[in-house]
């Protein structure tokens, strides 16, 4: 039996880490196996038994894999690394999210090093199959090279929120010039899609917190990166009952709700859809609460107060619905 991890003052089987983590236990099973991220001790029975390190540690790669680090880089990772990688990725993240309204005109402008990848980006099959508008592409470059040649002498005026990457082979010389670009141009989140990579180089990157692709992507897997690179659009919370502020009157037409609940979800999520439907039924609440202060002067009282909440949940809920939507690509615009 191996003994190991016998220190430690609880075990856990492979179906409560599944449980505490919410990592599928085939997942937790393929990140063992085939990546050794975890060491379980075994039993005379042959159960294997995790202990508090273990479960810290997938609850790490969770977080870390759907941030789009590849479990292949980061399985072998100690805690400690895992989690400095993920303070790194956070710091990077935090200035663009801490003032919506203070944000550098250059926010949401991509650099694109790949001629090709950049004409696929921008292709009309490519838009249809993501449900959003044109990338705002500030620079396109055809490789590394040319990127690096131009004008780097000085500080860049030229931030970009996101630089995407496409090379064919990714060593360490690549490595370290895409890191180069990308601190040249303060770039929020780089993204790498390679063709044939070094381990080194890949690792490299990696700590670097960008996150990092094999380039065998159909464009609804290209979407998804897309759309996870974009920034979280973070509202502040409010209460107009609160603030004394009047209610806004309704932002969105039905038209449009209806529209944003229809978008085909083969690339979204199902927020869009369930936040207009949302804003839908409290807009519909709102009338029906306000028709009821005519109807019943008795209850007068009760009905402001609920066609109040009501107005008030739908305002809040439209900021919600241009948070998704701002995230998403979505058009909330009226269509002739």
């Amino acid at each position: 039996m191996n003994t190991q991890h016998l220190q430690s003052p609880a075990f856990y089987r492979i179906g409560a880490i599944s449980k505490l983590s919410g990592i599928p236990v085939p997942t937790l099973r393929v990140w063992q196996t085939r990546y050794n991220a975890f060491s379980p001790a075994t039993t005379q029975g042959q159960h294997r038994l995790y202990n508090d390190d273990d479960l810290r540690k997938a609850a790490l790669l969770k977080t870390l894999t759907r941030q789009g680090h590849a479990i292949s880089l980061i399985a072998g990772l100690t805690n400690a690394q895992l989690q400095q990688l993920l303070q790194t990725s956070a710091d990077m993240a935090r200035a663009p999210l801490q003032s919506q309204e203070a944000a550098s005109p250059s926010q949401g402008a991509w650099g694109v090093v790949g001629k090709s990848l950049a004409e696929r980006l921008q292709s009309t099959d490519f838009q249809a199959s993501r449900q959003g508008h044109a990338l705002h592409m500030r620079r396109v470059w055809a490789d590394l090279n040319e990127a690096l040649n131009g004008p780097l002498a000085g500080p860049s005026d030229e931030r970009l929120d996101v630089l995407l990457v496409s090379v064919n082979s990714l060593n360490d010389q690549a490595a370290q010039q895409i890191l180069t670009l990308s601190q040249h141009h303060n770039a929020r989140l780089t993204v790498v899609l390679y063709g044939y990579g070094q381990t080194h180089a890949l690792a490299q990157l990696s700590r670097a917190a960008c996150q990092v692709h094999r380039n065998t992507l159909d464009d609804s897997a290209l979407a998804d990166i897309v759309q996870s690179a974009r920034p979280a659009w973070v509202a502040p919370t409010r209460s107009w009952r609160d603030t004394g502020q009047a209610i806004p009157p309704r932002q969105f037409s039905d038209a449009v709700l209806q529209r944003v609940a229809n978008i085909p979800s083969q690339v979204l999520c199902e927020c869009p859809k369930h936040v207009a439907e949302l804003i839908g039924q409290l807009g519909r609440f709102e009338e029906y609460s306000r028709d009821c202060l005519n109807q019943s002067p008795k209850d007068t009282e009760l009905h402001t107060h609920l066609n109040t909440m009501a107005a008030s949940a739908r305002a809040l809920f439209e900021e919600a619905l241009q948070m998704v939507a701002a995230h998403e690509g979505i058009s909330l615009q009226e269509q002739a």
